[in-house]
């Protein structure tokens, strides 16, 4: 079949106008495939990249003020207030009352005249056990007892109020935290996960398939067909301009099939609807890209913004009210370390334990005093005066009249027998031994015995006496007094 010059001339201008239209389509195509794939690649990544780590660097933010809030708070309740009212109410407050208890018995405690030593100037001002202590030094260590007790008091109320405060801002901050934990899991783990399996090379489980990874492998199949199509007329015009020439010069024309022009060139209509198709398929996607995009950006956008506005409330309440607190903490705990009692720079004990130390002392001596008194000073009293005296009298009016008699005796008659027998040979001008003054007690004079040898020594005895078995009498009760206000005391508790 033999074809025209012009004929071919018309399949070549046909040629070239479909190649032009598709070079068209495919210049506007393979832009909105780059803005979709940069849309999807590229920038909605970024954001959920920029998102999910702006989340881990919130939560590192909120374990770490976690962390410092509970250690704050065990430290103020547990260790500034709580060791001190324990201490107090297990230490400091127990070794008090029983203190109190004692004074109060040694202010109940009479002590007799006759008991006061001779050197005692105003006898009338120690009429009982409790003239005898320093009541002033006393009371004024429970001042100053009481004085730190308020002062502490204080201090832990303070304490308290701020650290409730501080609980309060933490609280709202952690709120407003699960607030953004949610919004991050709806807005932008889900796209995460999109991302993810449309980055995986390997298909993903069915019910894992996405929108992102559909669109952005299809755009890359479409891209192909683009490229095949295109290649596909530009090849048939290179052919017809071949052919267009070779007629024109007269060449050999052989080896051009003028009938696979003249199908292609019919074909050439149904190349540009596919041409079109394909472009309108990629323009499509491109919309479904943007309405992903305006359905997802927002929302991210928008935890992007709570998270920063977070951070900045995170950094302010750490670098402000934490420090701000700790730093109050720290001066409060200074405070409550002052002790008016005198005590060596490696103490690590607790001022209120100091001052258990110093009562418990007193409460020590005080209780000690009272026994003696009450179980060992009178006895020994009524020993030293009366029943020594008497035995000691015993003895030596046992030895005068007894071994020391019998001695003297012994030795006078010693002596007369030797005059009798040796004297009447002794020279007057000789000492004569048995004339010689015989050693003899004339007079006993003892010392300590005036109670004994007193005209009231048998009054005075059984008023001591009587002394003795009322206080031991007292004794017994206060001990059982003691016992049961002991025993009311840790019911209480």
């Amino acid at each position: 079949m033999t074809f025209s010059a012009l004929q071919v001339q018309q399949w070549s201008q046909e040629a070239f106008r479909t190649l032009e239209r598709a070079r068209e389509l495919s210049s506007s195509a393979q832009a909105v495939l780059e803005s979709t794939a940069h849309i999807l690649s590229d920038q909605l990544p970024k954001k959920v990249q920029a998102a999910t780590l702006e989340m881990d660097h919130i939560k590192d933010q909120h374990a770490n003020i976690a962390a410092l809030v509970e250690h704050l708070r065990v430290q103020v309740n547990d260790g500034v207030i709580g060791s001190h009212r324990a201490a107090r109410e297990k230490q400091l407050e127990p070794v008090m009352a029983s203190l109190d208890d004692v004074l109060a018995q040694l202010r109940d405690t009479t002590v007799p005249e006759e008991l006061l030593s001779n050197e005692v100037a105003d006898k009338s001002s120690y009429k009982h056990l409790s003239d005898f202590i320093a009541d002033d030094e006393i009371n004024i260590l429970k001042k100053n007892i009481s004085i730190y007790l308020e002062n502490a008091e204080k201090a832990h109320k303070l304490l308290t109020l701020r650290l409730d405060e501080l609980l309060k801002i933490y609280h709202k901050i952690s709120r407003k935290y699960s607030r953004l934990v949610k919004a991050y899991d709806a807005s932008v783990a889900g796209v995460a996960m999109l991302l993810r399996f449309a980055a995986m090379t390997q298909s993903p489980p069915k019910e894992q398939s996405n929108l992102i990874r559909d669109i952005l492998r299809e755009n890359s199949s479409l891209e192909q067909e683009l490229v095949s199509l295109l290649e596909m007329l530009t090849n048939h015009y290179d052919q017809c301009s071949i052919a267009v020439n070779l007629l024109h010069s007269n060449g050999d024309t052989r080896d051009v099939n003028y009938e696979v022009l003249q199908a292609d060139t019919a074909e050439l209509p149904h190349v540009l609807r596919e041409f079109s198709a394909i472009h309108d398929i990629i323009m499509n996607n491109e919309t479904r890209a943007a309405k992903l995009v305006e359905l997802k950006l927002p929302p991210i956008n928008s935890f992007l913004e709570a998270s920063r506005t977070l951070s900045n409330l995170n950094t302010t309440f750490k670098n402000e009210q934490i420090t701000g607190f700790v730093l109050l903490l720290l001066r409060l705990e200074e405070v409550l370390r002052l002790c008016l009692i005198e005590v060596s720079d490696t103490s690590t004990k607790l001022v209120i334990e100091l001052y258990t130390d110093v009562i418990s002392q007193l409460l020590h001596h005080f209780t000690q005093f009272l026994a003696t008194f009450k179980l060992q000073y009178i006895t020994e009293l009524h020993y030293e005066q009366y029943v020594y005296p008497r035995k000691y009298v015993k003895v030596l009016d046992d030895f005068l009249h007894g071994p020391l008699l019998e001695l003297e005796e012994e030795e006078r008659a010693r002596r007369a027998q030797w005059l009798s027998k040796y004297g009447d040979f002794i020279p007057k001008e000789l000492l004569l031994p048995g004339l010689q003054n015989q050693p003899c007690v004339v007079r006993v004079t003892t010392e300590g015995l005036e109670m004994l040898q007193s005209e009231r020594a048998e009054e005075n005895e059984a008023h001591l006496l009587l002394l003795l078995k009322r206080t031991r009498q007292r004794a017994r009760s206060s001990e059982t007094g003691a016992e049961g206000r002991e025993t009311h005391r840790k019911e209480s508790i």
